[in-house]
């Protein structure tokens, strides 16, 4: 990174959010393999529908009633308190799972299930506020450059804590990965400690306006969020790609455990596949944001980012239907992560820098954190009553769910073409506000656009 670019404040802040970073995925990729295995083989696949229902729902509900704080207090308090938490429950989960035999069978599925979801929940809303205050720290410009460099952390994460998942369970039983998870948050609670303090140190925290928080406060923090939301085509159209996302990949996720199942034997040995999967999936993904990430946000822009997914999803799909198997679902989840952890994840995080300052982590939380487990809700539901069809019929799951992932596909590509005029119209909004650092990022925003749109016009006058 060009320190004389950007500046030695700016650097040592970009380096403890790209190690927070890694820290938050490196835990994920080692516990999640170990939470997730032990969750199968203890409720069955049976179960995992409904499991994946109470998930999104969960998380649904946890954001929805964070949204009324967002904004309100400081990105760095939220991210603090979710760390906490989340070590907690992590802390609850091992002792369940060492106490099995104080449960009766039925109990102790429905505790196991209650804490995994939890798992699930809480970790949105350190990563929701830890982009907050990446997206409060670097403007559109910077971004261009430094967004690419931070998503490379989840994924060295991600496959750093693959590797050990993949190894571990040879040594150790699967609860080490779990153990290894809240050390990693451990850790993560004292680096965001240290960034909070250069932040406030360098002036780049956004001062918080004193306001009493009592029930009135918290109500008109949330109206003033969704006032914003309904009233931006942008965010309606980023509504529909958040739900889509989850939607689509709760589809995917579902297959792809019924096959693993039917496939291993033991945790362990799942845990061991899950891990190498994933090491090898994020390594490719790695690769690409390292040499393409910035030069290819530059080239496209924001908005053309948003229809890579849904075009690789729909494609994916078709082949599922037309050789069904391990491979075609691995596939799928391969592109899903390679394109997710890439190029949309680029547009994603450096399109929040058009909404308002002011409104900005309310907007956020309200499409990551309550619109896109939404989509979970939506495709658990789906996958819950094609289920019952398949006890009536007597039809695989497996066969019929390929052709619902068509159809939200297809929804999910519609929104992101709908999103290349939103996006404009919203940030040229911005840009007449009266607050110079909204004024300062949307009209960056829109130079970016600006400049992917001329290269594609000197291209084809080549």
């Amino acid at each position: 990174m060009n320190i004389k670019k950007y500046g030695r404040p700016l650097c040592i802040l970009t380096v403890l959010f790209w190690i927070i970073l890694f820290l938050i995925n490196f835990g994920h990729g080692a516990g999640w393999s170990g939470v997730y295995s032990i969750l199968i083989k203890k409720i069955s696949t049976q179960s995992l529908s409904w499991f994946f229902l109470f998930s999104a729902i969960g998380s649904f509900v946890l954001n929805l009633f964070l949204m009324c704080f967002a904004d309100l207090l400081s990105s760095e308090r939220l991210v603090q308190i979710s760390f906490g938490v989340f070590i907690a429950i992590l802390f609850a989960d091992l002792a369940v799972l060492d106490s099995q035999a104080l449960f009766s069978e039925e109990h102790f599925k429905y505790l196991l299930i209650f804490l995994a979801v939890l798992i699930i929940s809480v970790p949105s809303v350190f990563i929701i506020q830890t982009w907050n205050l990446i997206n409060n720290t670097f403007t559109p410009n910077s971004a261009a450059d430094i967004y690419p460099l931070l998503t490379t952390a989840p994924l060295i994460g991600s496959i750093s804590g693959g590797f050990m998942a993949h190894r571990l369970p040879k040594y150790f039983q699967t609860e080490s990965l779990i153990i290894s998870w809240g050390v990693c948050i451990l850790i993560a609670i004292i680096v965001t400690a240290f960034l909070s303090h250069l932040l406030k140190k360098y002036k780049f925290s956004r001062p918080q306006k004193h306001r009493t928080i009592n029930p009135k406060t918290l109500a008109d923090n949330f109206k003033e969020g969704f006032y914003h939301y309904k009233s931006s085509s942008f965010a309606l159209n980023l509504s529909i790609i958040f739900m889509s996302f989850w939607l689509v990949c709760t589809i995917i996720d579902f297959c792809y455990a019924k096959t693993l199942d039917k496939t291993y034997t033991t945790s362990e040995e799942m845990a061991s596949f899950y891990g190498g999967y994933t090491t090898v999936a994020n390594i490719t993904a790695l690769l690409i944001q390292t040499f393409l990430g910035s030069k290819l946000l530059k080239i496209t822009g924001v908005r053309s980012g948003f229809l890579f997914l849904p075009c690789s999803q729909i494609l994916c799909f078709i082949i599922i239907i037309l050789s069904p198997g391990l491979f075609p679902i691995v596939i799928a989840m391969f592109t899903q992560t390679l394109i997710g952890m890439s190029i949309q994840s680029n547009s994603v995080q450096v399109s929040f820098n058009v909404f308002a300052r002011s409104v900005r982590g309310k907007i956020r939380t309200l499409l990551e954190g309550v619109l896109n487990p939404l989509g979970g809700v939506i495709g658990s539901v789906t996958i819950i009553i094609i289920s019952k069809i398949e006890t009536v019929n007597a039809t695989s799951v497996e066969r019929i769910l390929p052709f619902i992932g068509i159809l939200f596909s297809g929804i999910w590509l519609l929104a992101a073409i709908n999103i290349h005029k939103s996006y404009l119209q919203e940030a040229n909004q911005t840009a007449q506000s009266e607050d110079e650092q909204d004024k300062k990022d949307a009209l960056e925003a829109l130079q970016i656009e600006d400049t992917a749109a001329n290269f594609w016009k000197r291209k084809k006058k080549a």
